[in-house]
């Protein structure tokens, strides 16, 4: 459990990388869940960015870096994402845009019926529709942005002396701490 929740010690690649592809497998798993029983779900993976911070905090103190450059990590990954979501919506023929105005075109009938319940039911369904088209794109989205940001981070070569973050590979093996 200290792999994904402290970000001091040092991890080698191997570890990172199966750090990296559970909390990847959790991803997706929270994305279909979210689209097929409730959009608000997709929330709960804020918990889960603690953790990918934390791991790669580590993976840069085996390079003898400071976990600082993580910040860096996280431009590169929104700039991926932004560039990765933008090319495949377009790639699977989704518009989001003409989606959220039909919705709202059609929300108009229901709250001009008084009735609260049918709108939100509505918006709860419609909302599950747009998750679902989505699904695919932001799958491979994450997909994409765990590849590159992996590629970069396995530019950083293990430093096989202790430093101020831990005992080399030599003296100690492979860390968790």
């Amino acid at each position: 459990m200290e792999l994904l929740f402290s970000p001091n010690g040092r991890i080698d690649q191997p570890t990172y990388w199966r750090a990296v592809l559970t909390l990847f497998g959790i991803s997706a798993v929270l994305t279909v869940v979210s689209a097929y029983v409730s959009p608000f779900l997709g929330f709960v993976s804020i918990i889960f960015i603690w953790p990918w911070i934390a791991v790669h905090a580590k993976r840069f103190h085996d390079a003898g870096k400071t976990g600082w450059l993580t910040l860096a990590m996280i431009v590169l990954a929104v700039l991926v994402s932004w560039a990765a979501n933008a090319l495949l919506m377009k790639l699977f023929g989704i518009d989001m845009m003409a989606m959220q105005r039909e919705m709202e075109e059609n929300m108009q009938d229901y709250l001009s019926s008084n009735d609260p319940g049918a709108a939100m039911a509505y918006v709860m369904e419609e909302s599950k529709r747009m998750s679902q088209a989505q699904l695919l794109p932001s799958i491979l989205s994450t997909a994409i942005v765990t590849g590159v940001v992996g590629f970069v981070m396995s530019l950083f070569k293990t430093d096989p002396n202790d430093n101020q973050y831990g005992p080399g590979p030599a003296s100690a093996g492979t860390t968790f701490s």
